[in-house]
């Protein structure tokens, strides 16, 4: 019976990465290079949220929202880039089993990479999380992923 079990599980585990992949709105290559370049502009802080293309969760589209407003969801091996002016953000991701909320200090010329995770959970959601990284691990995790349009419009 367990064998059945775990069977039918690896099945229906492909057919939601087959048919179920997370659908986002993916920005032409060229901006996609020109954001791994990491400039920033002199009066702006640069926020960077990306998610890995990890296995778990690779069907689901996590939605990301800024100040509570609604940027876009992440799909695995993504990337979102915002430039903020100065002041204070939270960045958030739910699903309906846990949430996740970052607060950023943005300041002028300086870049900040935030990192989206799922683990499993009860649910077909699981538990979401989201934390900051170092400059260096950032820049080396998001140099091969692919950026995101965002419907968040800074100010």
């Amino acid at each position: 019976m367990y064998k059945v079990l775990k069977n039918a599980f690896m099945i229906s585990l492909a057919l939601i990465s087959m048919y179920g992949c997370a659908k986002v709105s993916k920005a032409p290559e060229s901006s996609s290079e020109e954001a791994k370049l990491f400039n920033t502009p002199e009066n702006k802080g640069v926020v960077y949220l990306y998610r890995t293309g990890r296995a778990l969760g690779a069907a689901l589209q996590y939605m990301v929202k800024i100040n509570g407003i609604d940027a876009g969801g992440t799909g695995p091996g993504s990337f979102f880039r915002w430039e903020l002016k100065p002041a204070t953000y939270a960045i958030s991701s739910s699903t309906n089993e846990s949430s996740a909320t970052v607060q950023v200090n943005v300041e002028p010329g300086k870049l900040y990479f935030f990192k989206q995770t799922a683990r499993l959970g009860l649910t077909q959601g699981g538990r979401i999380s989201i934390e900051e990284v170092t400059e260096e691990t950032g820049k080396k995790e998001v140099t091969g992923l692919k950026l995101l349009i965002s419907s968040y419009i800074p100010e």
